[in-house]
Order: C-alpha cells, then structure tokens, then sequence
C-alpha cells in the first residue's frame, strides 16, 4: 500500500481528481456573471470598481482546474464587453466591436493564467510545501497578475480609442487596485469553496497545515458584525463630515481581522475578509465617497495581506520549532535524544570546569528488553520505554538531562553532584521502576545501572564509555 505521504502527493499532483465537470462550469459561468453585474453597480470610475470579484473568482478557478478554465472563462469575458457595451451606450461597427471584445477576453484571462498556473504548477511540483510560502506566492502572484491585468486592459482601452494616453493613469491604478483587492481578498474563498468536502482539500489542509479550530457560530458571528458594524459607521461619519481623509481609519480594522485570524480556522478567517471587503464596497457606494475608493481599496489590500500572514506566521514558528528540536528530542520516551545529551554535556562539562563542581553521569540500562519484545509484543515494549522514561523524569532536578540511549537505555547527566549523591538518587529511581504497572507484561524486567563521576579533563564520550564498561555485558 502507498505511504500517507506519498498518497497525499500523487493526489496534489494528480489535478485530473477535480475536473471541471458541466454542472461545476454551468455554476462556475453564472457565478462569475453574477459577481460582475454586482462589481459593475459598486463602480466608483470608468472602468474602475471599488473590488473586481470577477477577478478572484478567475484566479481561483485556474488555480483548481487548471487550463480548462481559459476555454470557459474566455468566451463570457468576450460576452461582458458586449454588455460593457451597451451599459456605457456605446455603438461601434460590428467588426470593430467583436475585435475589441475578442481583445478584452484575452486580455482578462492571458493575465490570470499566467499568476495562477505558475502557482498551480509550484504546488504540483512540491516547490511550495508550507503555509508561510503558499501565503507568500499567493500574495506575490496576485499582485503581479492584478497589475498585468490592468496593464493589459488599460492597453486595449488605448488601442481601441476607449480612452487616450493621458488617461492612462487615471485607469490603469485604480483599475489594478480593485483586480488586486478581489483577488487578495476573495480567492482564498472561491478555492476553498471548490475544494470543499473533497479529498484534495483535506490533503492541502494536511500539507500547509491550515488551523482547523473554530469557536462556536455565535460567537464568530459576533465578531463579524462588530466589524461590519464599524464599517458601516465609519462611512458615516466619512459622509457626515465630508472628509475622505477620514477613511484612513479603514486600516485600523486589520486589528479584529487579525483577532479573527487568531481564533478561527483559515477558512472563516477567508469569509470574514470577504464580508469586510462587501461591507466597505457597499458603504462607499450607500454614502456615495467615491473620493475615499483608493484608500479603501488600499486598505482592504493591506487587511487582507495582513491577515494571511498572521495564519502563517505561527505555523512557520511552528515548523521552524520542529525542526530546531527534532533532532533532540526521542520521539518515543519524549526526552531528549542522545545528540542533545552529548551537546549539552560538553557544555555541562566546560561550565563545571570553569567553577569547579563536579558532575556526574549515570545508566539505566533494561537488560532483558529483547525478551520482552520478543514474548510481549513491540507495542508493549515501547509502552515499556515510556514508563520508565515517565517515572525517571518524576526524580529528575531542574537542572538534570534525562536522554535515550541506544536501544533501552537511558543517560542521566547530574550537574553539581557527586559520584555519592548521584548512586543514591539512582536508587530511588531503580525503586520506583520495579513498581511499574503494565499489564501485558508477564515477567519483571531486570534492570542494571552505572554511574561515574566525570573528571575535569574528560569528556562527555569518555564518561560515557566508562561508565557503560561498569555494566555487565548482556
């Protein structure tokens, strides 16, 4: 049977497990109209709305069905312009139009692909693993997708005669911000709306490591019309006082998102962006402040950047712990591993050197472990292990090192004590192992120990080596 990871790789890998499906493409079309009708009404500018949801939605869609996406996606975006059309009542020739329309379409999804299929390809290949770089490529193509759209729409715009070379600013940023802002804030969503409830999901959970925790409905609902709320109030008093500057106070509202983020799972804190992100869109356009669209739409982008990296931030602290400590911990008895023990008692030894206290070093060794694993069982065995390691730390001071040896033996490092004090302490933990309680065990396990007290000019191997000599050969 195939590894879990290995399984878990063949799956990411194999995107043909998703297919773009007639139903998913039909839902996938009407969707995408929907959300540009919507974006089209929230327009602030020519061309300019405060997000564009269709441009998330056609990021998401590429990254989750690859190519296929670009033979859907390509012939509505050519359909729109027609509608484009005749919303700004516009009425070129035929030819003129169908070109300009052809031009549009491409222009919308040759910018998307190349963004989302790049990403698509890095996940295939394993180039991006974790959470903290698939934030960071997310963010990174996102913004360099947004910004060719706009560069490659402002052109068409150019090209057709739609606006002249001295307008071309006054489009092409507010143009990229709001591309920017729907892809940042709502592709997150639409890919884990898509990837709901199926296999592929649960593996890029597993992969990146997505938190899962959650608190209760109530609660995060609470937390979510608070902030829709101030959003609301907020454009208020921008509209009351007549101060767009006011609306810099949308950036302090990354603080309850981040709260968000903190507390809920990836997921619900996609959601809460997206309903933050609809909530500015829709006060701006209630209170008519179209002067504080840009700031807003920085701000939602600046938010949602934000909120991203607060989920990867602890997973990479996280990852980054794991692998700092991985090759000193014994994964079994949970004590440290005898690498970590050998490192520290180098040190150990040069301190104590330096202050002139002894230290001494000791072995518990289960002599007749290989017949319990072979009567018993390895699980019982290994139950074994992690006994003994639990009732030798119960007798361990501050400063002492209990580490796993080869096999079933285990290494005490005694700082400031001497050979004496050290054999009395062994003792009382030798003791207190003959009382063990394993059921499955059906004979008592023999134990024999040594300890040596280190000299000033010895170290940690040769202490070590000496003190394993003590014990009878098996």
């Amino acid at each position: 049977m195939m590894a879990e990871s290995e399984k878990s790789t063949q799956l990411v890998k194999n995107t043909d497990v998703f297919q773009l499906t007639l139903l998913r493409a039909l839902v996938l079309s009407v969707v995408w109209v929907l959300l540009w009708r919507f974006s089209a009404i929230l327009e602030y500018a020519p061309y300019a709305s405060i997000w564009y949801p269709p441009a998330g939605l056609t990021f998401a869609a590429l990254i989750v069905y690859g190519w296929r996406t670009i033979l859907l996606i390509t012939p509505i975006a050519f359909l729109m312009n027609y509608w484009l059309t005749h919303m700004y009542e516009l009425s070129p020739p035929a030819g003129e139009l169908f070109y300009h329309s052809a031009l549009f379409a491409i222009a919308h999804i040759s910018a998307y692909a190349i963004g989302a299929l790049f990403l698509r390809q890095f996940i295939r290949l394993q180039v991006i693993q974790t959470l903290p770089g698939f934030v960071m490529g997310f963010v990174l193509m996102g913004a360099v997708t947004a910004l060719l759209a706009s560069f490659f729409g402002s052109q068409v715009l150019l090209t057709t005669g739609l606006i002249t070379v001295f307008d071309l600013y006054e489009v092409w940023l507010p143009w990229w911000i709001g591309d920017l802002v729907g892809v940042l804030v709502l592709s997150p969503l639409f890919v884990g709306i898509m990837f709901w409830r199926s296999a592929l999901y649960s593996v890029w959970q597993r992969r990146l490591r997505f938190s899962t925790f959650e608190s209760s409905a109530y609660q995060y609902g609470l937390k979510v019309g608070y902030t829709v709320a101030g959003v609301f109030v907020l454009s208020l008093f921008i509209w009351w006082f007549q101060r767009p500057e006011i609306a810099f106070l949308f950036f302090f509202f990354v603080l309850p998102q981040m709260w968000i983020a903190y507390t809920e799972s990836a997921f619900r804190s996609a959601l809460s962006l997206a309903i933050l992100s609809l909530a500015m869109a829709l006060g701006l356009f209630l209170f008519r402040i179209g002067e504080s669209a840009l700031i807003v739409q920085f701000a939602i982008s600046v938010i949602a950047a934000s909120v991203y990296f607060s989920i990867a931030v602890p997973a990479m602290l996280a990852e980054r712990e794991r692998s700092q400590y991985q090759p000193y911990l014994d994964h079994l008895t949970k004590v440290a591993s005898r690498t970590y023990f050998l490192e520290v008692g180098r040190d150990e030894i040069d301190r104590a050197s330096y202050h002139g206290y002894p230290v001494a070093l000791a072995i518990v060794d289960i002599d007749n472990f290989r017949n319990i694993q072979y009567s018993a069982g390895h699980e019982v065995a290994d139950r074994l292990l992690q006994k003994v390691s639990e009732s030798l730390q119960g007798h361990l001071r501050h400063s002492d090192i209990l580490a796993r040896g080869r096999g079933a033996t285990f290494l005490l490092l005694m700082p400031d004590t001497t050979k004496e004090h050290a054999e009395r302490a062994l003792n009382q933990m030798l003791t207190s192992l003959h009382y063990l309680n394993i059921p499955q065990l059906t004979f008592a396990m023999e134990l024999q120990s040594a300890t040596v007290e280190i000299d000033t000019d010895e170290s940690i191997e040769g202490a070590l080596d000496r003190a394993a000599s003590q014990l009878n050969p098996r």
